[in-house]
């Protein structure tokens, strides 16, 4: 299937309207429990509301327009580090631990007490219109956002919503939106089963109310309690206030709610979200982007267009004169649709004969098919967060398994690192590892030096491994820095790692 150019725009617009409508009718009741009975904005919005929703993603844009595809997490890091001013809750963990030279995944993982929560989920439109009908690309950008400051459902979150809204662009049923989301993350999360929970509320002829109470007690959060029952609700004795930070299960939850039983009306859909409490604004922005990826902007109910501005604002940011932000949503639109072409490339056509056109995905569910450049399957992807790093050069990547401790270490207790090399040339190669800055207090066995081959996929594996086993001796320093260089045989360039290692008496291991 192909989309055609105008259609395209028109649903990115849609989405990013829709971003912002849902964002300014939610924003009043967000952190609070309870039920309420929304139909439209209740807040002056003559002025812009601003929302950090869409402040995160315009960063992202940025990113993408200066680093085209060079795009992974430690690139995002970067750009959080610089232009991102926010540091409550998981923001300012990933932020913190980053600062700390704990890489990403580990940043959204290691002391993070709010890696399940709303924070990366919040931010996945831009990867949806960036590889609009194709879920399986959308969700690899989505996974390498929100490792940066997320874990655990935090993450599964992210690529649920990401794997929607690229769906969104060609498939318009909420049934099969809903199941493509769901096949690309695992069967037992949390965030799977709050969906079936509420699909199966939805089939079953419960009414959303109930639907919601059941949600809550399926997989309980406490994002609403922030700010506790809004105006004076009196306090429901079924609905479990649940552990602090684990939030994305019911508000993603909330979210369908909102799509199933709004049953295609865009306002009566977002009005549900919200009324459903908690984190509104974030889950009427979310669902209302869906949904104006579905309809497109001219389909949008004028109404809801008309009532929110287009002009966008910012309260997160530090602003420089390299990060040129959109000043419009229109504009914000027009600058992602420049860009589809480095996430998209080869299935962009602009020769075709009814002009701009976009290939969509033969298939829109997860395939686990190993394609470049990863040379890995997504659910390979996956696995390696939060305990992994992985580092993409021309001629392999490289991928650094930290073991249950992670970057923890303890005196005389041995410290294994599990080293992958993924071969991206249809040549074998042999590689050259070396651990410098090895501190004189560590003791490695085996040595710092070691040789891998690596083969290709043309009739046999790309993937080898190593092991470097050492053990500290005497912890002198709370932090330690190495760093790891492999050289190709015969091939003028070295790449290098960096490894980040903290003493464990300083460093709390959120398990």
């Amino acid at each position: 299937m192909n989309i055609l150019y105008a259609d395209y725009k028109d649903k990115v617009l849609g989405c990013l309207y829709g971003k912002t409508i849902g964002g300014t009718l939610g924003a009043p009741f967000e952190c609070y429990r309870g039920v309420y009975d929304v139909k439209f904005y209740t807040q002056d919005t003559s002025k812009p509301v601003p929302n950090d929703d869409v402040d995160l993603q315009l960063v992202w844009l940025r990113a993408v327009e200066l680093e085209r595809g060079r795009i992974d997490s430690m690139v995002l890091a970067e750009y959080w580090s610089t232009y991102i001013s926010a540091s409550l809750s998981e923001y300012g963990t990933g932020k913190n631990n980053f600062r700390m030279g704990i890489r990403p995944p580990l940043s959204g993982h290691l002391r993070n007490r709010n890696r399940d929560s709303n924070g990366a989920w919040i931010r996945s439109e831009i990867w949806a219109c960036l590889a609009a009908g194709h879920p399986d690309i959308a969700v690899r950008y989505a996974l390498e956002d929100a490792k940066v400051d997320h874990s655990g459902e935090g993450v599964y979150s992210a690529i649920f919503l990401a794997a929607m809204q690229a769906a969104a662009f060609v498939e318009s049923d909420p049934f099969k939106l809903i199941e493509i989301g769901l096949s690309y993350i695992p069967e037992t999360c949390g965030i799977t089963k709050g969906v079936r929970t509420v699909i199966d509320c939805y089939k079953s002829g419960k009414d959303w109310k109930q639907a919601r109470k059941i949600l809550f007690q399926t997989v309980p959060g406490s994002f609403g309690m922030m700010g506790g029952y809004f105006e004076g609700q009196e306090p429901e004795p079924d609905v479990p206030v649940g552990e602090n930070g684990y939030d994305a299960p019911s508000n993603v939850g909330i979210i369908i709610i909102g799509l199933l039983y709004g049953e295609g009306d865009f306002g009566k859909s977002i009005c549900l979200a919200t009324n459903c409490g908690e984190d509104t604004d974030c889950t009427a922005g979310s669902l209302a982007a869906l949904l104006g990826i579905v309809l497109g902007k001219s389909k949008l109910p004028e109404k809801w267009v008309k009532g929110c501005s287009d002009e966008i604002t910012t309260w997160c940011l530090r602003i420089d004169a390299a990060l040129k932000l959109p000043k419009t949503v229109s504009e914000f639109a027009e600058r992602i649709l420049q860009q589809t072409p480095v996430v998209l490339n080869q299935y962009c056509d602009f020769s075709a004969k009814n002009g701009y056109t976009i290939a969509t995905a033969e298939k829109l569910e997860r395939c686990d098919d190993v394609v470049a450049p990863y040379w890995n399957t997504f659910k390979g992807l996956l696995q390696e967060v939060p305990n992994s790093t992985r580092d993409r050069f021309t001629l392999y990547d490289v991928v650094v398994e930290y073991g249950e401790d992670f970057v923890s270490l303890t005196e005389g207790k041995e410290k294994v690192l599990n080293v992958r090399f993924i071969n991206k040339l249809f040549d074998p190669q042999y590689l050259t590892v070396r651990l410098l800055d090895f501190p004189e207090e560590f003791a490695a066995e085996g040595g710092t030096e070691k040789c891998v081959g690596i083969e290709h996929l043309h009739g046999s594996f790309n993937e080898s491994k190593l092991q470097f086993k050492f053990t500290p001796q005497t912890l002198k320093k709370g932090r330690y820095d190495m760093v790891m260089e492999i050289k190709s045989e015969g091939r003028m360039t070295k790449n290098y790692v960096p490894l980040t290692f903290i003493n464990g008496n300083c460093l709390e291991i959120a398990k």
